[in-house]
């Protein structure tokens, strides 16, 4: 069993997240033309293979939706809702999603290189396989949410409600995490050498002992704390 430790309390590890109500795979793909249209509603569809690139959009509602392949490079959604999504192998460098609502949403084996999700509210969400640099995270919360098996070295989680998300075998080398709100989140598995924070910003995070040996050192580093061997 995996030795751990919680940083200044003890917590309780929270892997639980409600999956997607996905359409049916008997629901042919790009059966619609989705153009994003401000306070439109797109519900029950499936796309594969599709652009929509550089569309930008407020107030739009996208629900129950299976996405594959699709090229989400610099979309951008303001005030919007997503609610039992599921993308897959998609491409959303660049997107934006600025104040959004979420739920309930998968992110499989997708590129999110400059991906932005500011200022949003999000639950139930799952991202798997994912690869991206300067991500940005800023200010969202994120309710039962589990990161596995990512690459997201330098992602910006300043100001982020992460209280019980899941970081299995990620890298989040230099990642930030200023003034977050990190109870009871496990990052058991995962890189996290170089990162940004002061030390009351990691209270009741989660983490084993190796990485509270490289932790250690590494805040004392950061606090200017010389250490020496006899």
């Amino acid at each position: 069993m995996e030795q751990s430790e919680a940083i200044g309390m003890k917590t309780k590890r929270v892997f639980a997240t409600k999956p997607p109500v996905l359409p049916s795979l008997d629901i042919s793909a790009n059966s619609i033309d989705i153009k994003l249209v401000n306070e439109a509603e797109y519900a029950n569809f499936v796309l594969h293979q599709y652009d929509l690139t550089g569309q930008e959009s407020s107030s739009v509602a996208l629900e129950c939706a299976r996405l594959t392949q699709v090229h989400l490079n610099n979309c951008r959604l303001t005030k919007s809702q997503l609610s039992d999504v599921l993308f897959d192998r998609c491409d959303l460098s660049n997107a934006e999603w600025l104040e959004c609502k979420i739920n309930r949403l998968e992110m499989l084996d997708s590129k999110l290189t400059g991906f932005k999700v500011i200022d949003a509210e999000a639950s139930n969400c799952k991202f798997r396989n994912c690869v991206g640099d300067f991500v940005q995270l800023h200010g969202s919360k994120f309710k039962s949410t589990v990161f596995q098996n990512c690459q997201l070295r330098g992602i910006d989680f300043r100001f982020c409600d992460l209280e019980g998300a899941t970081f299995s075998d990620c890298d989040l080398r230099d990642a930030e995490f200023y003034n977050a709100k990190l109870n009871g989140a496990d990052f058991r598995g995962s890189e996290l050498m170089g990162l940004k924070a002061r030390p009351e910003d990691l209270k009741g995070a989660i983490i084993n002992s190796q990485q509270a040996f490289d932790l250690g050192r590494h805040l004392a580093s950061l606090l200017g704390i010389e250490i020496k061997d006899i």
